[in-house]
C-alpha cells in the first residue's frame, strides 16, 4: 500500500500542476472572450445609435419642410391682408397669421432641440467609434501577446497529460475511483499528509489507532473528518511538492 500511496502522491502532484496550467490558460481565454463580448455589445449599441440618428435626421428634414410650408402660408396670408374687402375678413386673416406665427415659433424650437440632439448623438457616435477601434486594437494586441502563453500552457498540459496517464496506470482502479471522488469534492486535493497526529487538510486530530495504521502504511486510511486519503508525513520527504529533508 505504501507504493500505491506514493503513486497517488505523484498523481496528485501532476494533477495539481495540470489544474494550474488549465487555470492560467482559462483566465487568458476568458479575459479575451470577455473583451470580445464587450466589443460586440459596443458595436450593437453603435449600430442602434446610428439607426436612431438617421431617424432623427429624417424627422428633422420633415420638420424643416413643415417650417418652409408654414412660412410660405404665413407670407401668403400677409399679402392677402392687403387685399381684403371687409373688417371681418381682415380679422379672420389676421387670426390665421397669428396662428401661423405661433406654429413657426414652435416648429423652430422643435428644430433647435433636434439640432442639439443630433449634435449630441453625433458626438456619442464618434466616441463609440473611437472606443470600438481602440478595443479592437487592444484585443488584437492581447491575442498576439497571449499566443505564446497559451501555446506554452497547451504544451505543458499535453506533457503532463502523458505523465498523468502513466501515473494512473500504476494505481489500482478501486483506489483511483476513491481518489477521483474525493478530488472532485475538495477542489483537487485528495491525498494529504498526517503529521503529529493531525490531518494536514482540515487540521483535525486523527484517532491514535488510525494514526498508527497510517504510519505503518499497510492499508489505505482516510481522515474521519474531511475524508481525504492520508499518508504519513515522513513518507513524502524529498518528493516533488513534499516536505524537505530538513523540515
Amino acid at each position: 500500500m505504501k507504493e500505491q500511496l506514493k503513486r497517488l502522491r505523484e498523481l496528485q502532484y501532476i494533477d495539481l500542476e495540470l489544474d494550474g496550467f488549465r487555470k492560467v490558460k482559462g483566465e487568458i481565454v476568458e479575459r479575451i472572450e470577455e473583451n470580445k463580448g464587450f466589443l460586440s455589445k459596443l458595436i450593437v449599441d453603435l449600430e442602434k445609435q446610428k439607426e436612431e440618428f438617421e431617424e432623427i435626421k429624417s424627422l428633422q428634414r420633415s420638420k424643416s419642410d413643415d417650417l418652409t410650408y408654414i412660412k410660405e402660408q404665413h407670407d401668403k396670408r400677409k399679402k392677402r391682408l392687403h387685399n381684403v374687402g371687409s373688417a371681418k375678413e381682415f380679422n379672420a386673416v389676421e387670426k390665421e397669421i397669428e396662428g401661423l406665427k405661433r406654429s413657426i415659433g414652435q416648429t423652430e424650437e422643435e428644430l433647435q432641440h433636434m439640432n442639439e440632439v443630433i449634435q449630441s448623438t453625433q458626438d456619442a457616435i464618434a466616441d463609440k467609434e473611437s472606443k470600438v477601434v481602440q478595443l479592437q486594437k487592444s484585443i488584437a494586441a492581447e491575442e498576439a501577446a497571449s499566443a505564446d502563453q497559451i501555446q506554452k500552457a497547451d504544451d505543458d498540459i499535453e506533457r503532463l497529460k502523458a505523465r498523468e496517464s502513466e501515473a494512473r496506470g500504476e494505481v489500482s482502479k478501486r483506489v483511483l475511483h476513491r481518489y477521483d471522488f474525493i478530488r472532485n469534492r475538495r477542489e483537487g486535493l485528495a491525498v494529504v499528509a498526517a503529521k503529529d497526529g493531525y490531518c494536514e487538510a482540515c487540521y483535525m486530530a486523527v484517532p491514535a489507532q488510525e494514526f498508527i495504521m497510517i504510519q505503518r502504511g499497510t492499508t489505505l486510511c482516510s481522515c474521519p473528518h474531511c475524508q481525504c486519503i492520508l499518508y504519513f508525513w515522513e513518507e513524502a520527504i524529498g518528493e516533488p511538492g513534499g516536505p524537505s529533508a530538513d523540515a
